[in-house]
């Protein structure tokens, strides 16, 4: 059967058809075919895995169930006091066209090579990097950006990555009550690899290695860098380098010798 000279898979319940679209592998740069409907997909010239991460679904239902203009600063405040309960020493709201994603930024996950490329699907090159962030820049309009305040030796240290897996836990949490607000689209980013944080005693990544599903879909969430977003830009942004911002915890204040770990959630 055929609607809008699209197949249609036989018992696939979709109100929208799936249909194809052309991409490049972020790899090699072999043009490649993703169906609108499929979650991941592999380059036929590197087996290079890519995610699909603009679907048919979010395009049918974007802005569908949204709250209405004169309820979005309540519903940031909102998520923002989530953030903060939830344990991050900073977080505040934005528009999501302050954020600036750079090539030259995604491409150092590459050269020189970063310890964790192409260990998960949500790190390079099985992601459509800037391309795909600025895609979703041109429809989002606001974003949240949290920080956990850490002292350095915590950052150079085993603990490290207990504060990665709040970090991560956190942006979800806000990207799920985000969407429960009606922002289905909403999506969030971490830092670090998801590999190293959730799943470093395991052999592999599931999806990768054996193209099954990943064993922390709650919490484990795509690293900023390898989709370019300029960190530093942000923190000018919030002018968090400066002290200055009003949903900073008070312990949080003036400590020394402190580095920070962030995420952001773009909600839309």
């Amino acid at each position: 059967m055929k609607l809008n000279n699209h197949p249609r898979c036989p018992g696939l319940d979709r109100v929208i058809d799936p249909f194809p679209k052309a991409y490049l592998c972020p790899r090699c740069g072999n043009e490649i075919e993703i169906w609108s409907d499929e979650q991941i997909t592999k380059c036929s010239s590197c087996n290079t895995v890519i995610q699909n991460e603009s679907s048919q679904f979010d395009e049918g239902v974007k802005n569908s169930s949204s709250p209405n203009g004169n309820e979005i600063a309540r519903i940031l405040k909102e998520l923002v006091n989530l953030a903060l309960k939830l344990g991050a020493s900073g977080a505040t709201a934005i528009s999501a066209k302050d954020i600036s994603v750079e090539d030259d930024l995604a491409n150092l996950c590459r050269e020189p090579h970063c310890e964790n490329y192409g260990l998960s699907l949500s790190c390079p090159p099985h992601v459509r990097g800037p391309l795909i962030f600025r895609e979703w820049l041109r429809v989002m309009e606001h974003a949240v950006i949290i920080k956990i305040d850490v002292p350095i030796e915590i950052l150079h240290s085993d603990e490290r990555r207990d504060i990665m897996r709040v970090l991560h836990e956190i942006v979800a949490e806000i990207e799920s009550s985000a969407v429960g607000y009606g922002y289905s689209n909403s999506k969030a980013f971490a830092g670090g690899s998801c590999k190293k944080i959730f799943c470093r005693d395991d052999p592999g990544c599931r999806v990768l290695i054996e193209g099954g599903e990943c064993r922390h879909p709650q919490h484990a969430r795509p690293s900023m860098s390898g989709f370019g977003v300029n960190v530093s830009k942000l923190m000018r942004v919030t002018e968090w380098n400066m002290k200055r911002d009003v949903n900073v915890n008070k312990d949080d204040i003036n400590r020394a010798s402190t580095g920070m770990v962030c995420g952001l959630v773009l909600i839309g």
